[in-house]
């Protein structure tokens, strides 16, 4: 099994635009590209931290790359660009 973990920047005054597309698109998107389990990673809300996070869990990583290279999520990652200051994204295996 393979875990991605991707870690968004949030521009300021984007932050509940970004909420509402990684909630209501992105965590679909993995879903129907068949992951295993999504998680969207929202700030607490005591703090002043704009990072939100996603970690998706894979059978294998030829269904991730699938999404990664569908129209679909292109599409998201354009619409999610105006959002965004910063993206990293980490592929770990599950020993």
């Amino acid at each position: 099994m393979f875990v991605r973990v991707v870690t968004l920047r949030s521009k300021a005054g984007m932050e509940e635009q970004l909420q509402q597309m990684g909630r209501h698109v992105l965590v679909p998107v993995n879903k129907d590209a068949g992951c295993v389990e999504v998680y969207f990673m929202e700030p607490s809300l005591e703090t002043d931290n704009i990072f939100f996070g996603v970690v998706s869990v894979w059978r294998d990583k030829e269904t991730l790359e699938t999404m990664k290279n569908s129209e679909r999520y292109r599409n998201l990652l354009q619409d999610m660009g105006p959002l965004i200051e910063s993206v990293t994204d980490q592929l770990y295996v599950v020993a």
